[in-house]
């Protein structure tokens, strides 16, 4: 009989070969996305600052932020979730925004300059910012001290395997998108389109290899991936409207908060906390759910 505690115990299947190349995919995707900046679109970012300042403070402050207080309101409240589901939480909600917000954000006739600044921006900044947000609330539950203790987890070579993943890939973009403009413009659509294929497809097989546990324990994680995309979506277009920003930017900045880098997610789970249950169900479940709901968004908003 399986228990739901059995999740914390919980290892998914994910072989090294797989994580490898779900690392490649991941630093084909940031790649992809620095092939759509050009220095005009800072330029224009910087005579409008505001959005992209709302966006940062969202994504890198607000968001691991609100999703802690989420967590720590269920443990006064007695409802707390599972050590490891919590962290998986933390951790998704300290990732940048995901490679897919770009598509989602042209999709819904959003400002597609600011999503792809904004995704380029907290990538950028990922390596110190994941690490910290999530060593900085994790260690902060109650619940979960003991867990956050037992990962062991050193700053410097989750800082430095954040920046291979992420910033390598995005400043050899930026420096083709520069020096190669009309290479990086036919390039751009290829890798666009060819990543998101492959993620989906190493989603897939992350999902068959361990279907047994997706099935056993899915329905102890989906409902706290809804509502925590749906507080993230929620508060991407609160600070926007808030602030008075135009239409396409408060479309924007609810879907690059509501769109995380799960893949990044998926891959620290597996390599610094070996395939812990909860989170990796989490990070997994994420990478499913948002593109259900950032699809149903955008497609809606495309029609008003």
């Amino acid at each position: 009989m399986l228990l739901l505690t059995d999740i914390d115990q919980l290892e998914l299947a994910f072989s090294p070969s797989t994580q490898l190349l779900l690392k490649l995919v991941l630093g084909l995707i940031i790649f992809g996305v620095a092939l759509d900046l050009r220095g005009q679109d800072f330029m224009a970012l910087f005579k409008q600052p505001l959005a992209i300042v709302l966006g940062l403070l969202g994504q890198l402050l607000l968001l691991p932020a609100l999703s802690f207080a989420f967590l720590y309101l269920a443990y006064f409240l007695n409802m707390a979730p599972l050590p490891s589901i919590a962290l998986g939480m933390l951790l998704v909600a300290a990732c940048p925004g995901g490679n897919m917000s770009n598509f989602f954000t042209h999709l819904a006739k959003g400002d597609t300059a600011l999503s792809v600044s904004l995704s380029a921006c907290t990538t950028l900044l990922a390596a110190l910012t994941t690490p910290l947000n999530f060593m900085f609330w994790g260690s902060r539950l109650p619940f979960a001290q003991e867990e956050v203790k037992s990962l062991s987890l050193d700053f410097l070579p989750l800082f430095l395997d954040v920046s291979l993943m992420l910033a390598l890939p995005l400043l050899l973009g930026l420096v083709v998108a520069h020096f190669k403009p009309k290479l990086a413009s036919r390039m751009s659509p290829i890798f666009k389109w060819l990543s998101i294929l492959f993620f989906g497809l190493l989603l897939v097989l992350a999902f068959i290899s361990n279907i047994q546990v997706f099935l056993n324990y899915i329905g102890a994680v989906i409902f706290l991936v809804i509502l925590q995309n749906a507080l993230a979506l929620g508060l991407g277009f609160a600070l926007a409207k808030g602030s008075k920003l135009s239409w396409p930017q408060q479309k924007t900045l609810s879907i690059e908060l509501g769109i995380q880098n799960s893949g990044l997610g998926l891959l620290l789970c597996f390599q610094y906390f070996s395939g812990l249950g909860g989170m990796a169900l989490i990070a997994a479940c994420w990478g499913i759910w948002h593109i259900v709901s950032g699809l149903s968004l955008a497609f809606y908003w495309s029609k008003k």
